[in-house]
């Protein structure tokens, strides 16, 4: 699902040829900002508590997620210029900066720093999420809340709390990002034993809420901003709105079953893969859009592109996989 999402999410441009251009990555991109927190929610939902020590954890984690991470940075790095994408000097360039930072061709790998990031982390929070009682859990995701606002709040005051050039970590930055979707997970699984019918009425709305604040705003900010941070702001993933959602979506999908023995056996297979085709899928997305988009309107295009890429992904991440080895690359 993550997977799919980030396909989605990837496919979009900011220059809006047209009316149903806007409204379609407005419509589209909007409805799948959830794809980075409910990654991290159903993974701190199944991880925490951490249920080995710290040093088979931080093992597992390497095996699976940082040798294929590593091996995808070298391949961003080299691979286009294979194809005549990057040039001989550029690629020396790349290969030097990979050390320090992803390269903008692998721009989506952000997301594993941070994810790497919470992981260090969990071995820390785990013994204090068993520990804390009810109320404390929810005093401290009532704070994260309120940091959320904060990619609001600096629109209109600019730096708070104390927050300025050599602090870069102000009164709520332990307590604030992506770490909240963890303790969300965790007091979801303990607490959050709902009903459909209570599921229904609090988490559909949630997620109502949430989206038609990402569109509002994406929409209305799309006529008045210049750059794309500005045009993101709304919908960045540690943002108010894409909590609602995330929130919402999780408790909803919660209650979904599969009876079904093949269908399982499915999204299994696909879950294995997954990895690897998120860490793939920005090498053939820009290709494949380049194909759709000069003959296909808009949404069209963006849903085409995504299933096709979807579809390669797996495809190629599944033959990697059938290697000795093959799990050093797609994990």
């Amino acid at each position: 699902m993550y997977t799919t999402e980030c396909v989605y999410s990837n496919d979009y441009s900011f220059s809006f040829p047209s009316e149903l251009g806007r409204w379609s990555v407005c419509l589209i991109n909007g409805f799948v900002r959830p794809a980075v927190p409910l990654f991290l929610i159903a993974s701190a939902y199944l991880l925490i508590p951490l249920r080995t020590d710290t040093k088979t954890f931080f093992r597992k984690r390497f095996m699976r997620v940082v040798i294929p991470f590593v091996i995808w940075l070298f391949m961003y790095a080299v691979l286009p210029g294979l194809w005549g994408e990057f040039s001989n000097e550029e690629v020396k360039n790349n290969l030097s900066h990979i050390f320090i930072n992803f390269i903008p061709r692998a721009s989506h790998l952000w997301f594993i720093y941070m994810l790497l990031g919470i992981y260090l982390i969990m071995p820390v929070l785990s013994p204090w999420l068993e520990r804390v009682s009810r109320r404390e859990e929810e005093v401290f995701l009532g704070i994260w809340l309120f940091t959320t606002l904060f990619w609001h709040a600096h629109e209109i005051f600019g730096d708070v709390f104390g927050e300025c050039w050599w602090n870069p970590y102000p009164l709520f930055y332990y307590v604030s990002g992506y770490v909240g979707y963890v303790v969300m997970a965790h007091y979801i699984r303990k607490y959050l034993d709902w009903s459909t019918k209570k599921t229904l009425y609090i988490a559909l709305p949630c997620f109502l809420v949430g989206y038609l604040f990402c569109i509002g705003s994406f929409y209305t900010r799309s006529f008045t901003v210049e750059e794309v941070r500005q045009l993101e702001l709304s919908w960045q993933t540690t943002s108010i709105a894409p909590v609602l959602m995330s929130f919402g979506a999780f408790m909803l999908i919660r209650k979904i079953t599969c009876a079904r023995a093949r269908i399982y056996k499915a999204i299994c297979d696909v879950s294995a893969m997954s990895y690897g085709m998120y860490l793939m899928h920005m090498l053939i997305l820009p290709y494949v859009f380049g194909i759709c988009n000069p003959v296909m309107s808009p949404p069209l295009a963006i849903f085409a592109t995504a299933i096709i890429t979807y579809v390669v992904c797996y495809i190629i991440a599944k033959l990697i996989s059938l290697f000795k080895f093959g799990k050093y690359i797609v994990g």
